[in-house]
């Protein structure tokens, strides 16, 4: 399993290959977007069950590392184990 520098690594490897300024902002905003909504959504399965808001905060809490690590997972390293992006 990968360990975070690993990951940053993949990631900068993945923006440096890619050519077009455009498409590398487009993923970055993105990425950054679809990880907001994702815990936007589990804010609102939260709320939607009535849970109190502490329990509330530690979910979304816990839910925050996954969903950045998958996240990650599909733009940056999934690529790179396919071979789309030359090392």
């Amino acid at each position: 399993m990968a360990n975070l520098l690993d990951v940053f690594l993949m990631k900068q490897r993945a923006l440096d290959a890619d050519d077009q300024n455009v498409r590398t902002v487009f993923w970055i905003m993105f990425e950054k977007a679809s990880v907001i909504l994702c815990l936007v959504i589990v804010l609102s399965i939260c709320l939607a069950l009535n849970l109190n808001w502490v329990t509330t905060g530690i979910i979304v809490g816990l839910s925050l590392g996954p969903i950045v690590y998958a996240h990650y997972y599909f733009i940056y390293i999934r690529p790179l184990i396919k071979g789309k992006i030359d090392e």
